[in-house]
Parts: structure tokens; sequence; C-alpha cells
């Protein structure tokens, strides 16, 4: 059997997830410094708030595959999905990191 009769037997309706059955819905939350924010809350704080949480990603995931490897849990999809949201979160926050750096250098490159 080749591929393109393989993958023509499976039903076009098995390649889109199922969004009813899950019951989580994502955080939604106002935009630093937008509308009725809190006007204490600077960038800096900000940025660490993103940081540590970025970190708690990090360390669950570690944790996570440390339990799995010793055989404390056996849920291979939580060591995965926590896994991924580390790998999410760290590229998300290397992208800001990657914008910043660009302003800093745009910015000192201005002539005053």
């Amino acid at each position: 059997m080749d591929y393109a009769s393989a993958l023509s037997s499976i039903p076009t309706a098995s390649f889109v997830p199922d969004l009813g059955k899950n019951d989580e819905k994502p955080v939604v939350s106002a935009i630093p410094g937008g509308e009725g924010s809190d006007p204490n809350v600077t960038f800096k704080n900000t940025l660490q708030k993103l940081l540590g949480d970025v970190n708690d990603k990090i360390n669950t995931s570690d944790q996570n595959s440390q339990d799995f490897a010793t055989g404390a849990s056996g849920d291979v999809q939580k060591v995965v999905t926590s896994v991924e949201e580390a790998n999410l979160a760290m590229q998300y926050m290397m992208s800001i990191r990657t914008k910043l750096l660009d302003a800093y250098s745009e910015i000192s490159r201005l002539q005053v």
C-alpha cells in the first residue's frame, strides 16, 4: 500500500480536533498598561512575571520528566504536554528578547 492510498482512506474529519470535549477555558487578561489596568504595574514587573511563568513551566516540565523516568508517574501525555508548554514559553521569551534587543539597537543608532 502506498502513502497516497493510505492517506486517502482516512476520513478528513479525523484531522480536525474535537474542541467540544475540552472543558478548559483560556485565561484572558487585560493588556498591561491598557484601560482599567493597575497604574503601578510597570514594564519591568510585566517582564519579571513573564520570566517567572516561563521558569515555572520549565521546572514543572523537569519535575514531570523526572517523575516519569523514576516511575512515580506513568502519564506520558502530561510529560509531553508540560515539555511542549515549556518549549513554547521559552521560544516566546526568546522572541521577546530578540525584539527588545532590536529596539535597543535601533534607539542607540538614533542621532540626538
